[in-house]
């Protein structure tokens, strides 16, 4: 199966912003990986939340389970035969570093865990989609600008004014991933 990695132009590092984003969103898939891997994430997320019954127990299963993202964003970026780092590309690293901002947030979850453990599936939802908004610049998207509204909004009606956080927050987000991963995907396909 022949390679689907979106070759780098001959001299990226003089390359005008625009023609830099574009390769990046070629090249990465737009990121379809790490959606991709979220969807299977929240979707878990969701049977945590209807399997266990401690608070503690299901919110500590999914901060630390989060983690779990990277590692399988990076297999199916490698699955899909894509350049998950982008290499070459002086925008990669920034990629890089919009998605793991998240790790900053770690002792707020942890916090919340111990203080709020029922509202932590939808505090973890609400933190995911916000931070996807740079993705709708970075990579040309509006998928993303969409996904980055619709997490926080409908995470935060579902989760925090209906009370259905445990399984319902991690639903809604899982579901609105997997449209935005179907979305990406299809745009990958009609661009190649």
């Amino acid at each position: 199966m022949p390679s689907t990695v979106t070759p780098a132009p001959a001299d990226l590092a003089a390359a005008p912003l625009d023609e830099l984003r574009a390769h990046l969103a070629r090249a990465t898939g737009r990121g379809v990986s790490a959606l991709g891997a979220g969807v299977g994430l929240w979707t878990v997320f969701a049977a945590v939340g209807a399997l266990v019954p401690d608070a503690t127990i299901r919110a500590l299963v999914i901060v630390f389970g989060s983690g779990l993202l990277f590692p399988l964003s990076m297999l199916v970026a490698r699955m899909l035969q894509l350049d998950y780092f982008a290499k070459g590309n002086p925008l990669g690293p920034l990629a890089g570093i919009v998605g793991a901002v998240q790790v900053l947030f770690i002792p707020l979850m942890v916090g919340a865990t111990f203080t709020t453990p029922d509202a932590v599936p939808w505090y973890l939802a609400v933190l995911v989609g916000a931070h996807l908004l740079p993705y709708a610049w970075l990579y040309f998207s509006r998928t993303y600008l969409v996904t980055a509204i619709a997490i926080p909004v409908a995470a935060g009606v579902v989760g925090g004014l209906l009370g259905w956080s445990a399984v319902g927050a991690p639903l809604v987000t899982a579901g609105i991933l997997l449209v935005a991963s179907v979305s990406l995907a299809r745009r990958n396909r009609a661009e190649r």
